[in-house]
């Protein structure tokens, strides 16, 4: 086989590893049950809930993150139409230390199609995936990361929108099993989660750490926020692969 022939595989290798995605961490199931405990903002006062994770294989240029997310809206109560629009944010902190996140790394406000209720749905919500695209931020994520889910709902978020609204049932869905449901990738400490909410009440010190704040709150066993982060190689694992591709060209020449 000639030099040119190697040199096209190396090439295709580089092109096959930009364009193929994978799982660094996820807790969400293949196929999502109806519905899941979950975690409603403007009942509880929030404006971010999230979460401190660890990444499982080498893949860490993000390209695309989704959260399982909990619609209590009944379409029945908004003229039978099946969806509305609203918008969220996906915050990607550095992992930090302690109780709180580090420097914000990157974020993507995206408007998505929520579903109502259907009539007739035998759950309280309807669970749906909603998917961020991250691939234009060029974020190469460290080994650990907080997140944070944020939107507005009639009373909290960074702009509240002051009004009643569908987005006042929208929850953030919390996978039930004892270890996070995780697949791919880890995290420290299942008994823990990052929450903003201004109800002193609704932490686990009863706000004495504070409020209205993003920061660690304990209490959380069996309640994990359902999030997947998808990666590519970075630029310099795709060019060595690149260069493997060459090197083997150039022995076989």
């Amino acid at each position: 086989m000639s030099y040119r022939s190697f040199a096209f595989i190396g090439a295709s290798l580089v092109i096959a590893a930009a364009s193929q995605a994978s799982s660094i961490y996820s807790n969400i199931p293949g196929t999502l049950a109806g519905n899941y405990p979950s975690l409603g903002y403007q009942a509880t006062s929030t404006s971010e809930f999230g979460d401190r994770v660890n990444f499982g294989g080498s893949d860490r240029l993000l390209q695309s993150a989704t959260v399982t997310m909990s619609s209590w809206a009944r379409s029945e109560n908004f003229g039978n139409a099946t969806s509305f629009n609203h918008p969220l944010t996906l915050n990607i902190y550095g992992a930090g230390v302690g109780s709180t996140p580090g420097a914000l790394l990157g974020t993507v406000t995206q408007s998505f199609v929520i579903p109502y209720r259907p009539i007739g749905w035998g759950f309280n919500g309807i669970a749906f995936n909603a998917t961020f695209d991250f691939s234009t931020l060029n974020l190469a994520l460290p080994e650990s990361i907080v997140y944070g889910l944020a939107y507005n709902t009639q009373s909290w978020g960074t702009s509240p929108i002051g009004v009643d609204g569908p987005y006042n049932s929208l929850n953030f869905a919390l996978n039930t099993a004892l270890a996070g449901g995780i697949s791919v990738g880890t995290n420290d400490n299942l008994d823990d989660t990052l929450w903003n909410t201004s109800h002193g009440g609704f932490y686990d010190d009863n706000g004495a750490g504070g409020v209205g704040t993003f920061r660690t709150d304990i209490g959380w066993t069996g309640l994990t926020p359902m999030i997947e982060f998808n990666a590519i190689p970075t630029p310099g694992a795709i060019a060595l692969l690149g260069m493997s591709g060459l090197l083997v060209a150039r022995r076989r020449r």
